[in-house]
């Protein structure tokens, strides 16, 4: 850790550009845009250059020919409010969090109601914003949507989203079974639907182990932690890495057996004991199969027209 830099680059976004690229010219915010939110005019003040850069629709109503453009002043009626605040979060901080919870549970339903409302508004940037939101969520809380979250999921997101694909690999990797076959409400039909064609046809990830090859973070722009351990992979040395997910290990983890999990075929993992220098072997514990929503989520579930592509961030590409 004593030869990492004091000065690091700034960190990327999940748009692929920097955080800071947008706040470095001091003209960008001379001029604002007044939106007027729900049925009672909520009144928006925003710099305008953050609304044309991140939206094409903006771009298109704020810098043409049309009237909203002369009078700088858009009116949204039938937008929440409180979803439109959440987006004006994100537009100033490049974030989401904290992210929501309800009653200590995740509240995926805010975050679909959100990716509509980006769709609508053509927020590229966002709605992959809230696909990483989702996956980090599913991932730290072990949790899936509910049953109305599909209904929402199915009713008012686009058919060809990319989330979709997300959402059923979450339920098609994850232990799910029993949560849809006793949960008392209803499940959309469209949504079991796709989960049963992609039970049938899994896809890549679930059909092999993990990948593996030799990788060398080529500078510590592009280095990471040890998915398992956590300590940082530094520049030019040594690491194992997974070309389906995007996971990286250190060379002992992998050497041990906890890096994937060790073994299927019923030999315990190692690990080290309490004893310097000598190991201890634990339950035995199966491979697992690669999780895309885990690293290589970019390149599987986000859409890039307007955005820079951000899946060669990940293990350096």
């Amino acid at each position: 850790m004593a030869r990492i830099p004091a000065t690091l680059p700034p960190p990327y976004t999940t748009t692929g550009t920097r955080a800071a690229s947008l706040r470095t010219n001091a003209s960008d915010f001379s001029t604002t845009a007044e939106i007027l939110v729900g049925p009672d005019r909520t009144r928006y003040l925003i710099h305008t250059s953050l609304l044309t850069k991140q939206s094409p629709y903006f771009r298109a109503a704020l810098t043409s020919s049309f009237l909203e453009a002369s009078t700088q002043s858009i009116s949204l009626p039938d937008i929440h409010p409180e979803t439109f605040t959440l987006l004006v979060e994100w537009l100033y901080n490049a974030t989401l969090k904290p992210l929501p919870f309800k009653e200590d549970k995740p509240a995926y339903y805010t975050l679909l109601h959100l990716y509509i409302l980006a769709d609508r508004l053509c927020f590229e940037g966002l709605r992959n914003h809230i696909v990483d939101a989702i996956s980090d969520l599913a991932e730290s809380t072990n949790s899936v949507l509910t049953p109305s979250d599909t209904r929402l999921l199915y009713e008012g997101v686009r058919e060809d989203a990319k989330i979709r694909e997300l959402v059923l690999d979450l339920f098609a990797f994850k232990k799910t079974d029993k949560l849809i076959d006793t949960h008392p409400d209803r499940w959309h039909a469209g949504f079991l639907r796709d989960l049963i064609v992609r039970l049938k046809r899994p896809c890549k990830q679930a059909m092999q182990r993990h990948t593996q090859r030799m990788w060398l973070p080529k500078s510590w722009e592009s280095t990471r932690a040890c998915d398992n351990c956590r300590v940082i992979l530094p520049p030019l040395q040594g690491a194992i890495a997974c070309d389906e997910c995007c996971c990286a290990w250190c060379i002992p983890c992998a050497g041990e057996g906890v890096a994937v999990a060790s073994w299927e075929d019923g030999r315990p993992s190692m690990s080290y004991g309490a004893e310097a220098g000598k190991k201890a072997y634990g339950a035995p514990r199966k491979w697992e199969s690669c999780r895309p929503w885990k690293g290589s989520r970019c390149m599987v579930y986000h859409e890039h027209r307007e955005t820079e592509a951000c899946w060669e961030v990940f293990m350096g590409r």
